[in-house]
């Protein structure tokens, strides 16, 4: 009855559509990370009038721009056909874990510089102690 002497395949049928609610689920989240990147460089942007940091910011931008393409074409390439990533019945070729876990890396290190970027400009300001430590402290909790 319930999944009880039957095949694996059989039993995991009623989930083919929520298997392939993920997949459009999983775009949509990799595609608002890109955009939530790319909007807080553009704030970063707007702060960093001139120098190093302002290059770094713009190096910094085409490295999460580089990347989330990266990310959205290996969403669209993980399975060939695309519909074997939902349905086992279909013979495909799929990319293995690595590039997954590859592609959450990628993820990870770009959010920590994004995170670092605007330390140093942070620090140069002309505060108070406590103020500056407290924008600090405020931009470490975005880190989190």
């Amino acid at each position: 009855m319930y999944g009880i002497s039957l095949n694996i395949w059989a039993a995991l049928t009623p989930l083919l559509p929520l298997l392939q609610e993920q997949f459009y689920g999983f775009f949509f989240y990799t595609m608002s990370l890109a955009f939530a990147k790319i909007s807080i460089l553009f704030l970063y942007m707007r702060i960093m009038l001139h120098g190093p940091q302002r290059i770094a910011n713009y190096v910094l931008l085409g490295v999460v721009v580089a990347c989330n393409i990266w990310v959205f074409i290996s969403n669209f390439i993980h399975c060939i056909p695309l519909e074997a990533l939902w349905n086992p019945e279909i013979k495909g070729t799929c990319l293995g874990v690595d590039v997954t876990i590859s592609n959450s890396v990628l993820h990870i290190v770009t959010d920590f510089f994004i995170f670092l970027l605007p330390i140093p400009a942070l620090a140069k300001l002309s505060i108070n102690r406590n103020q500056k430590i407290g924008l600090l402290v405020v931009f470490s909790l975005g880190f989190l």
